[in-house]
């Protein structure tokens, strides 16, 4: 069974997950549609959502990067 995916509806969240008070962790994301991404991942681990590109994701997931979050 194969289906064609249609890459350029995807979009790219930085998703944070807490380990503890002092370690996070943050990871890159694909997903197609904003609602579903809210309704599989608790809100406050969502740090960005929007990116057109996983590089541009990459680079704002960065722990040092201080830019404000880019939401669409």
């Amino acid at each position: 069974m194969s289906q064609s995916a249609d890459l350029s509806a995807l979009q790219y969240a930085v998703i944070e997950a807490l380990q503890n008070e002092a370690a996070s962790e943050r990871f890159v994301i694909a997903y197609r549609n904003e609602e579903s991404l809210h309704n599989v991942i608790a809100a406050p681990c969502i740090i960005a959502t929007g990116f057109a590109s996983r590089e541009e994701a990459i680079v704002r997931a960065k722990p040092l990067s201080r830019l404000l979050p880019h939401r669409s």
